[in-house]
């Protein structure tokens, strides 16, 4: 299931990238790309980072001996496609920072968004180093930071879902018999997998906070603009629209990433529920 929604999510930033990109073309004169547009070009290329190399890739890149079982999860050593420590790490680096990078750029976009209705900003104003630092780059330098750290300071192995993650106690995942034995023994770090949910939960409440404040500013212009009319005619169809896209914009977020959240804080998850994570967790693309 991971794979099937992982080649999907690839092929929707593929999809946008080209978009973006074409749009880009199209204009005459040597214009530069514009914030906005810049913001989601970043996070596709962060998604398809993620789908490819940590949801369709997989167990390939989990060295057999690696593989095993957990509460929830198993997966043969036959899934494994010969891989090393190496691509285990590199896998455990990617899953930590394209996900962060993800996560916050989502956050970023819908802050862009604001700043341009809400706030009045103009595109040259956002191009400056201080918007694209905080917008663009700011990101991938927190998703970089954090992945490095966890490789650091920490090992990487089978994370007890289809692929290689950091700071995985060595006795955490293997046999059944060796789980029950060593379930006592588990010291792992705690404060990557917090950190993360907590910039989840945070980015979450952000954008809907963000996406309100959107519907609301618009609504109560178009309000305002109701004296000028004729007749005492009312128009909310931009209301209606920014609604409508804030709405899905919030659902995307959510469904996508919710699951990894309940994941990484539930320490009691229903017997099918891994299914559901692994359908829905990697379509962010």
């Amino acid at each position: 299931a991971a794979k099937v929604s992982g080649l999907l999510s690839m092929i929707g930033s593929a999809f946008i990238i080209r978009d973006v990109v074409a749009r880009w073309r199209r204009k005459k004169g040597d214009q530069s790309l514009a914030s906005i547009p810049r913001i989601i070009l970043s996070m596709s290329v962060s998604d398809l980072l993620n789908s490819f190399f940590v949801h369709f890739l997989g167990p390939w890149m989990v060295p057999k001996e690696k593989m095993g079982f957990d509460e929830y999860y198993y997966l043969p050593e036959s899934l494994s496609d010969g891989g090393t420590d190496g691509t285990c790490a590199a896998q455990a680096f990617l899953v930590n920072s394209t996900q962060i990078t993800s996560v916050l750029t989502n956050a970023t976009l819908a802050f862009a968004y604001w700043l341009s209705v809400c706030r009045g900003e103009n595109d040259r104003e956002l191009k400056k180093w201080k918007w694209q630092t905080f917008l663009i780059i700011f990101p991938w330098i927190l998703g970089l930071a954090v992945a490095s750290a966890a490789i650091a300071f920490g090992s990487s192995g089978f994370g007890g879902i289809w692929f290689c993650d950091s700071f995985v106690d060595e006795n955490e995942y293997g046999t059944e018999s060796e789980i029950e034995s060593d379930s006592e023994t588990d010291d792992s770090p705690a404060w990557r997998p917090v950190l993360i949910a907590s910039i989840l939960v945070v980015t979450n409440f952000m954008i809907i906070f963000l996406m309100l404040s959107l519907i609301k500013f618009v609504y109560t212009v178009e309000k305002r603009n109701d004296t000028y009319r004729r007749g005492g005619e009312r128009d909310r169809q931009r209301t209606i629209q920014v609604t409508k896209q804030g709405i899905w914009f919030i659902l995307a977020y959510m469904a996508a990433l919710m699951p990894a959240v309940v994941t990484i804080i539930s320490e009691d998850l229903p017997r099918n529920f891994p299914i559901f994570v692994a359908c829905a967790y990697p379509m962010q693309g």
